[in-house]
């Protein structure tokens, strides 16, 4: 198109005007305008002879005339009056034609260019609108190939975990076996070195200037704890079973410490010391895995309680854990499961008479609590979320002390939580990429909104599948092993459990069209409404049928004769044993002098 766009304008503009100025107007300065000329002389020319010839002939006579009148003179000057008007008509047509030439003829042409310059635009416009109808059917295909592969990924996850614990049965059946198995994918250690060593060891930084620190280490039951420059934070703690150790073939006084998410490398004194370090930290490791598949024959029921309490220690030791989220008063044991902080008993108080839409309250100790209830205490503890809860304290003396009384405490209590008065502000436009929160599995972005009481449960305005999806019905697509905290943050503090598309579903029929079993449980232990319908009038539990997703129609089975235990465990990546996560080498590691 755009090539006959140039052609229009060649022909309707320029070609016009440049006939006009190189043609008519040259014409009309010469062909035409120079007989013209010339008669207007030659009739003054015989005016002035006429008038010459009048007053010479008066002299004669002795008369003196000043004028002739124009009655003598027009007999003798009609040849040359009718030339010069003839000439001048000539003149006046051609002036009149260019005239409309300038005028009309070239206005006339500019209107077909812009007639030519809509029809292309009005061409780009139907292109455009055939390109958009194409991505808007792209988008949902593509949708539905990530949610698939997304069940793909999540059956196979699930196969690996029944491979894993049936291979862990067999060799525990076959202790030959199994220590056989082992010894082909571990590096072996030098047994007379023992499983267990304490010293001191250099450790690179992982920061732009990559210094070798001087870090305390010790290697015992299965762990490798490293010590911090700062004396009052806890030392970072890696369950080896889940690293493996590397010697270095470069420098035989270095090794690498592979974790699940970043790579150590240490410096010992020497070789012998190395060899030393490598030797135990795999003797260590091969103890712990032989502990555990000595254990793998234990019931279900223990194997949960023992990782409920195992979570419960890892939330202990989370940074400011070890104090009351409102007050500081040390080792707290009571826990709000929708906000993932831990207060003492005064304080939990408070939070019990708020009401449970503002904070849910369990014991750490008294109470016997399930996986599920701990998703939230395991992502963002008392120091993230008073980051963001108490950002805007105009001052310490306003938060309450171990001596406080209860009216003080409670005052502070109900203006943190209730009217969130020193919530961290944001700009409006960052909560528009809630949905990118949601994808990036970013907890505190959605504390955040929570903080500013952001209405959680609109429709996003860019939704997966269906108009009118709310954050809730993201989360749960786009839900996995490693965002479940996610959807449980949502599904207590969002309000958007019967929250429906424009097809009628809620975030339960996307839990059972999509197989999402994990997020059933959350949402039935929220006390999700089972019986509401979609458009095609079909309920959770029928979509699970339909769907064949057995898991979740299970679990909507059990709600449905009131047989669910809220109490409930989930399928989760806790990754216990990993105290690194919150190590900070830029602000803790210090250089070695």
């Amino acid at each position: 198109l755009f090539p006959f766009q140039l052609q229009s304008l060649y022909y309707n503009i320029n070609f016009s005007l440049e006939s006009l100025i190189k043609g008519d107007m040259k014409e009309l300065k010469g062909e035409y305008k120079k007989p013209f000329e010339k008669a207007c002389k030659d009739y003054e020319s015989k005016l002035t002879k006429i008038e010459k010839e009048k007053r010479e002939l008066a002299k004669q006579h002795g008369m003196v005339r000043s004028e002739v009148s124009g009655g003598e003179i027009a007999e003798e000057m009609e040849k040359e009056r009718r030339t010069f008007q003839l000439n001048m008509c000539e003149y006046l047509i051609k002036v009149n034609e260019i005239k409309t030439k300038k005028g009309i003829d070239l206005l006339q042409n500019h209107i077909k260019h812009c007639s030519s310059q809509f029809n292309f635009f009005q061409e780009c416009l139907n292109t455009m609108a055939k390109l958009k109808k194409f991505t808007e059917n792209l988008i949902p295909e593509l949708q539905s190939m990530k949610i698939r592969q997304d069940e793909e990924k999540q059956q196979l996850c699930s196969l690996r975990d029944q491979l894993k614990t049936a291979l862990q049965l067999e060799q525990k059946e076959d202790p030959g076996n199994k220590q056989a198995g082992y010894n082909m994918h571990q590096l072996q250690g030098n047994k007379q070195y023992g499983t267990e060593k304490s010293g001191t060891l250099f450790k690179k930084s992982d920061g732009l200037r990559k210094v070798w620190q001087k870090r305390k280490c010790t290697i015992s039951n299965g762990y490798l704890t490293i010590s911090h420059s700062v004396l009052n934070r806890p030392p970072a703690k890696l369950n080896l079973l889940t690293c493996q150790v590397k010697p270095n073939m470069d420098d035989k006084k270095c090794f690498d410490l592979v974790s699940y998410n970043r790579t150590y490398r240490f410096l010992a004194e020497d070789e012998q010391d190395c060899v030393a370090w490598v030797s135990v930290l795999s003797n260590s490791k091969e103890e712990a895995l032989n502990m555990a598949f000595s254990k793998a024959q234990g019931g279900g029921k223990s194997s949960r309680e023992e990782l409920t309490r195992a979570i419960i220690e890892e939330v202990r030791g989370m940074p400011g854990n070890r104090e009351c989220c409102d007050c500081s008063a040390p080792d707290p044991t009571w826990l709000s499961i929708n906000l993932g902080i831990l207060t003492c008993i005064e304080c939990s108080g408070i939070h019990r008479e708020m009401g449970v839409h503002l904070s849910r309250i369990q014991s750490l100790s008294l109470d016997k609590l399930a996986t599920s209830e701990l998703l939230l205490a395991r992502n963002i503890g008392n120091s993230g979320f008073n980051s963001i809860m108490e950002a805007n304290l105009p001052s310490f003396s306003l938060k309450p002390t171990v001596h406080s009384d209860m009216t003080f405490r409670k005052n502070f209590i109900i203006s943190k939580y209730a009217e969130k008065k020193y919530a961290k502000r944001s700009p409006p436009a960052q909560f528009s990429s809630l949905p990118e929160a949601v994808k990036d599995k970013d907890i505190f972005s959605l504390l955040q909104a929570y903080a500013e009481n952001v209405n959680l449960s609109e429709p996003v305005l860019a939704p997966l599948q269906e108009s009118g999806e709310t954050i809730l019905h993201l989360a749960v697509l786009l839900s996995d092993r490693t965002s479940l905290h996610i959807v449980d943050f949502l599904v207590q503090n969002s309000g958007s459990l019967a929250k429906r598309t424009v097809e009628g579903n809620t975030p339960l029929h996307y839990c059972c069209s999509h197989n999402k079993p994990e997020c059933v449980k959350l949402l039935l232990k929220a006390k999700a409404n089972i019986a509401i319908t979609n458009e095609a009038g079909e309920t959770a539990l029928d979509v699970a049928r339909k769907m064949r997703h057995p898991l979740c129609e299970e679990l909507l089975l059990q709600a449905q004769s009131n047989q669910f235990n809220p109490h409930v465990h989930v399928e989760y990546e806790w990754w216990l044993g990993q105290d690194d996560m919150y190590e900070s080498d830029e602000d803790l590691d210090e250089k070695v002098r």
